[in-house]
């Protein structure tokens, strides 16, 4: 049993603790903050209604508004993960932060840099010429890989072709609109 006395003989000693700061975590938690916040913002531009919840079919627009490139596949990976079965078109906020939280601590999906997709477009450019044909870019990218329906493949060509060249691709210029900055 305690007397009063142990208790004051305990008192000092308490007092004396230090709590030592985690540098680590406090960077960590700032990090996942900065993150959550980011994703919020992100998020609340489709959250039309102010219900934290934006449709489905918005969640590709919303994760490459956040400078990250999934495949359709990988995007629909996602989208399950998020997906609430009483209401699948629908994605509330509060899954949409645990699921992107992740993905962007993880650093999935992320951008290649500009050398590499430079390196990429000289690659299909046999000629050497600095750019790319209509005609060449319909054939890789409506015929080869994860293949762009024709929807796709004409909003493609509006943003690659150059009216200026004869609407060919000058890949140099055009890998500039490809460039996503990282915004950690």
């Amino acid at each position: 049993m305690a007397t009063p006395t142990d208790a004051a003989s305990a008192a000092p000693e308490q007092e004396n603790r230090v709590t030592l700061r985690d540098p680590i975590r406090e960077s960590e938690e700032r990090a996942n903050q900065a993150r959550i916040k980011r994703l919020t913002e992100a998020f609340n531009v489709f959250d039309q209604e102010s219900n934290n919840t934006i449709p489905s079919s918005e969640l590709g627009t919303v994760v490459r508004s956040l400078g990250l490139v999934p495949t359709e596949g990988e995007l629909q990976d996602i989208l399950s993960e998020m997906s609430d079965d009483s209401n699948p078109e629908s994605i509330h906020l509060e899954r949409f932060l645990n699921v992107m939280n992740t993905i962007l601590k993880d650093r999935r999906y992320q951008g290649e840099p500009e050398s590499k997709i430079l390196r990429a477009f000289q690659v299909l450019d046999t000629q050497n010429n600095g750019y790319l044909t209509e005609d060449e870019f319909r054939n890789y990218l409506c015929k080869e890989g994860e293949p762009f329906n024709d929807e796709e493949f004409q909003d493609f060509m509006t943003i690659a072709l150059d009216d200026e060249t004869n609407h060919k691709c000058t890949y140099k210029d055009f890998v500039q609109h490809l460039i996503v900055e990282d915004n950690d």
